[in-house]
This record gives C-alpha cells, structure tokens and sequence, in this order.
C-alpha cells in the first residue's frame, strides 16, 4: 500500500490533485510548518517534504526569510554558463515541452545546474520580475536547498528524483506564494546529473499536471542528449575508421569515459568498459591483456591498441585494477582543485594499500639540503610528522634501505623540469617487484601537475598582494605627504590670514573683505583636504587598527551606522585591505543603495578576519561592468581571501568577507 498523505494522492512526489482546493492545502501544510519550526512533528507532511525541511534546517536556512538564496554568479556570467552547457542544445525541446502550460498557467521555464544554479528563465515578464523582487529568483542565484531550503530544484537536486513543491511545503516563508515542479537531467552515457528543469509560478496558478509535464519533458530531453550523442559518436567513427584499418594489431575506438565506439573487426573488446588513464597511457583490461590509449582529436576519443597477448596474473590484474581505479580518485582530486596538502596525504593513503607498502611519504627537497615531510601514512618513526624537515646529504640515499630487511622504493616528483621532491614507500619483509618505481610514477606525476598548480597560483596570489602592497603604500605616501605638505601650508596661510585680520582691525572696506573671502576658502580647502586625506588612508587607521579607522569612517557617514568591531591589531596590510573593503561597502549603501542604516561587523576567528556589511537599501546590487563592488572581490582575492554579495532586489545588501591573517592556522589548515 502507498504513502496516502494529505495531498489525497499515494505518490509522496506529487504536492495536489484537482480534488483538493489549493487554499485549504496550503493552510493545512501551513499548520504543520510552523509546529516543525516549533519543534513538533511532522506526521501531516509528505516524505520528501519532511525530509527537505530537516535538511534545510541543519544547512541554516532562515525560515523568515532574512537571507534569501545566495547570488553565486552575476546574470552576464550566468548566460556564458548557459550557452557552454550540455542542456543548451536542448532549449528548443525543452521550449516546445513546456511552453503551452508555462504560458497557460503562468508559469516560468527554468533550467538550474547540477549545483542548483539558475542559469536561464523564460516566461511573463511581470512575473519574472516578481519573482526576481520576492524570493530572489534569477539568472545565477543558488537554490539549492541549502541556499534556499525546500523547494522543487533543490530537493530534485538532493532527492535526484523529480518534485512538485507547493505554496507552504517551502521551508522560506517569502517563496511560500509559489508553486514548482522540477525534474532532475542526467547525461546519457554516464548517468551523471546535469541539471534540472523547473515550471515555477504563483500559488494560485497551479497546475495539477505540472509535474508529470515536466518529467515527460525530462525523459525527452534525455532522449535528445542521447540521440546527439549517437550523432557524435557517428562522427568519431567515420573520422577514425582508418585509424582502426591500419596496422596489423587489435585496436578500437573508445570515448573519454572508456565506452567502446567502435571494436576491432575481428572482435576485441566488446562491450567492456574501460578506465582510461588520464591523458591516456598503458592500461591492463579485465582480461588480463595488456594496450595502451592514444589520444585524439584533442582527447574526445582514444585508440586503444593491443599490446600482444601477455596476460597479466589473476593477482596482479586485481592490483592494477585497483592501481587504476586510485589513480582516478586521485586525478578527480585534483581536478576539483583540492588543497595540495590534502592531495599529498590522499597520494601516501592510496598508494600504501596498493603497493603492500608499511610506510608511505611526499617529502620536498630544500635547498639546504634537506627535506620536508609534506604528508606521512604508516612507519613507526613517530616524530616524522608533516612539516618536520631531516638533514638528507644525498637525496638518491632515498633508494638505500634505511633498516635491515626494509626495502624502500622512491620516484621523484618533477616540477617545471626540475627535481623538486619524491614520493617514497618502504616495506620490511618482502621486497618490492621491480615494477614499482615506474607505477609509482603515475601518482608522482599527478603530485607534480598539483605542485605547479598551487605554485602558479601562489604565484599570481603573491603578484596581486604585491599590486595591493604597493597600491597601499603609495596612498600611506599620499596621506603623508598631503598631511606634512600641503595641509601644513593651508594651515600656516589660514593662521597668516586671520593675523591680517586682526590687524586691519575692525574697519570697514574691501582689504577685509577680501582677507575674509581668502580666509573662507582657505578654510574650506583645508577642511576638502582633511576629507581627501581621510579617505586616501586615515590617521585613525594607523593609530588605533581596523577599530579606529572603521570608527573614523563611520563618524563622516550620512545615515545611521552601528558598529561592532572586536578586532585587535593585525598586520598592517591586513587592516589597509579590510578598512578599504568596508569603505567601499558603506560607501555603496549610501550613494546608490539608498539606504536608512547600516551595519559593521568584523571580528577574528580560528579561521581569520571576518568582516560584515549590511544595509537595508533596495538591494540589486551589480558586481559587474564599473560597478565599485567589482573591486571588492579583487582586494579580498589580493589578501588571499574571500567576499561573498548577497543583494536580492529590495532586500538590502549584504557583503561578507574572510581574510586570512599570516602566519595563524586555519581551521581548514587543521583539519582531517
């Protein structure tokens, strides 16, 4: 027997039916919303529902409201996200589908990534615009459900199954007037989710059929994906059929994700799947043989070749499988751009199992000549932890076996064409196959390819914080110089002009009128200078930290500001770049965001300086084209840190910013 809920229907996917009035629904879920806020049950509640709330609130989803779904993207950035993605080339289909009810009840088309961003609405214009106004709901915002809470994209995303959401079975109070449907996409040949496809209106507007339309609709644009794909692999075949002709050795045709395209004529590979190294390279099938993958046309296929009929031992053959499966593990890794300290530990984790290895360590070469534990798994020796540095008077004595009946085998770790560290395994009992340097090489190569990853971006982080550095240091220059030079002058003519006032004495005529007229704009010109000065780097800041500047900056502002700044001192590069990020901030709330108040915060933490703007302006916020918000993510990004705007429409803006503070552990650092 199904799930009866009280939606009168036993499909716990489906919000309505046309039996029930959606007024009464909506007030029944209502009840049952606010005694699961209250800590109640949530027995009234369909499954996925129940579900979605308790995810929603663990991830801190505001139920109010206060913090709509976050802004991952500006709209310009969401349209090139769009025209690159694989649903693209579905938008027609997905067009025809869904257009007639879109338009006949209202609603809107929507496309979400797998992430729960949105990457393009089609609809009513007015109720694109309400949408955008009430919930934040636009090109390149997050509604995942822990951006947003329940709601259609983001629970199909969590559920990976499609959903009909109604009215109050969203977790956020403002997205409580509408209505969704969604339906997850997932690629054809890998069963990967792609993204999702959403009918979203106002609650009035429901359509009953809303969520059997789209999930009809879902099936057609796999069914298109998978129609273009078989084009696609039509192409590859006709393109490399000689290639598979030539030559006298077995070879086929296989996709980056090792489907077989097309097999030896005499019949090879059949229908196995296969784990093609990254870039290509040797490999060992199921059956033991031994080939080799070559990449072509700029690897959206390979030529497998056969390498004879060397069979490998049942044994070995389950080792190499295993060899190939962690090489992948390790190269999604860094393809998802894990810190490199993670990427090392994963690298000595997975190679110790593989290789029978009792101890396994990445270790960097210095130019002192000794080395540096970069990640340690396995040994006895206790005081060897990451980050200790041995004295090593020749680092080929890696090869040597430091103990009797330990057999120790290494392979060096290149970086730009020069020895730049090793990975290293010891074993004590049996010694290593011959092999084993040369399987480690795969791992030591992807170790490398990390390496020069992080030191190319180090690089370019080093380059910004040299801009900011020098930026920073010509305005202390600036400020000074106006301070010990030009204010000084102003100040001494203002003095000389009101002793020519005291002595022209209190007669009438035009010398003092004209010495009273100098005097005034002087004046004036010394108090715009005080303002220029101020604001290129002010006193305060040097003076009294992060708290004095902010304070100062804060006594100039036009509307109410309170502040809460609890942040000793920190370097001085560090409260130059949060100061100047927290003027820009308040300087946008009050010139464009007409707002009535406004918020500071900024405090330290295990993880570093954490700053907070807020307004309650009209929100809408551009990150893009001249927009001084723009620089904000430069300055952060210089500091090695990083900002985040939340600005939905006539909600206010929120700018949040973590800088790391030199020389303190992370809580990031530390983990695992």
């Amino acid at each position: 027997m199904g799930l009866v809920t009280r939606s009168g229907t036993d499909n716990p996917w489906l919000a309505t039916d046309a039996a029930t009035p959606p007024a009464r629904r909506a007030r029944e879920v209502r009840r049952d919303w606010e005694r699961f806020l209250s800590g109640g049950g949530v027995n009234g509640v369909r499954r996925p529902v129940a579900e979605s709330w308790r995810r929603s609130l663990e991830a801190g989803v505001d139920p109010s409201g206060g913090r709509l779904a976050a802004v991952a993207v500006d709209r310009a950035e969401a349209a090139s996200r769009w025209m690159a993605h694989p649903l693209a080339r579905a938008a027609p289909l997905i067009r025809d589908c869904l257009a007639s009810v879109a338009c006949d009840s209202r609603h809107l088309i929507v496309v979400s990534d797998p992430a729960g961003m949105l990457l393009t609405l089609e609809g009513d214009s007015r109720v694109r615009s309400l949408a955008a106004d009430a919930m934040n709901f636009t090109e390149g915002v997050l509604w995942s459900e822990r951006s947003a809470g329940t709601n259609a994209i983001g629970t199909a995303l969590a559920a990976d199954h499609a959903v009909q959401i109604f009215a109050t079975e969203h977790f956020a109070q403002p997205v409580q007037a509408w209505t969704c449907s969604a339906a997850p996409i997932h690629d054809p040949e890998t069963g990967e989710l792609i993204g999702v496809i959403d009918l979203t209106g106002l609650r009035r507007y429901v359509h009953p059929q809303s969520l059997a339309i789209v999930m009809t609709a879902a099936r057609a644009v796999e069914s298109h994906l998978r129609h273009l794909a078989h084009e696609h692999d039509d192409r590859l075949r006709t393109r490399y059929r000689s290639r598979l002709d030539s030559g006298s050795g077995r070879r086929a045709l296989v996709t980056a994700t090792g489907r077989v395209l097309a097999d030896d004529p005499r019949g090879w590979l059949r229908d196995l799947r296969l784990e093609i190294p990254l870039g290509g390279g040797g490999l060992t099938l199921s059956t033991g043989e031994r080939a080799v993958a070559e990449p072509v046309g700029d690897e959206a296929a390979f030529i497998v070749r056969d390498l004879g009929d060397r069979r490998v031992p049942r044994d070995e053959l389950r080792k190499l499988t295993e060899e190939q499966a962690a090489l992948r593990r390790l190269a999604t890794a860094v393809a998802r751009g894990v810190a490199p300290a993670d990427i090392f530990r994963t690298a000595a984790e997975e190679i110790g199992p593989l290789l029978g290895a009792d101890e396994t360590a990445v270790v960097r070469f210095e130019p002192d000549g000794t080395v540096t534990v970069l990640a340690r798994v396995g040994g006895s020796m206790k005081e060897i932890e990451p980050g200790v540095s041995l004295e090593l008077d020749d680092p080929a004595g890696l090869d040597r076996p430091p103990v009797t009946g330990q057999s120790v085998v290494a392979s060096p770790i290149v970086v730009d064409g020069n020895l730049w560290g090793a990975m290293t395994a010891a074993t004590t009992g049996n010694a290593f196959p011959a092999d084993m340097e040369e399987r480690m090489a795969d791992f030591a190569n992807l170790v490398g390819l990390v390496i020069a990853n992080a030191e190319s971006r180090a690089e370019l982080m080093a380059s910004r914080a040299r801009v900011a550095a020098a930026a920073d240091e010509a305005r202390w220059r600036i400020q000074r110089d106006l301070h010990d030079g030009a204010q000084q002058r102003l100040v001494n003519t203002m003095i000389t002009l009101k002793l020519a006032r005291q002595a022209l004495g209190e007669t009438a005529g035009p010398a003092i009128d004209l010495v009273d007229q100098a005097l005034t704009h002087a004046e004036g010109a010394n108090s715009e200078l005080r303002e220029l000065a101020h604001g290129i780097l002010p006193p305060a800041l040097t003076q009294g930290g992060l708290r004095g500047g902010v304070e100062a900056l804060v006594s100039r502002a036009r509307l109410p500001v309170s502040v809460n700044v609890t942040v000793g001192r920190v370097p001085a590069v560090l409260e130059a770049g949060a100061y100047f990020i927290i003027s820009e901030a308040l300087t946008n709330a009050i010139k464009h965001a007409r707002a009535s108040s406004a918020r500071i915060t900024a405090f330290v933490d295990t993880q570093g300086l954490w700053l907070e703007v807020a307004d309650d302006g009209v929100g809408g916020a551009a990150t893009n084209g001249s927009s001084g918000l723009l620089g904000l993510h430069d300055r952060a990004a210089a500091l090695d840190g990083e900002l985040h705007i939340e600005s939905p429409p006539g909600e206010g803006t929120v700018v949040t910013a973590l800088l790391p503070i030199p020389g303190r552990v992370s809580r990031n650092d530390t983990a695992g």
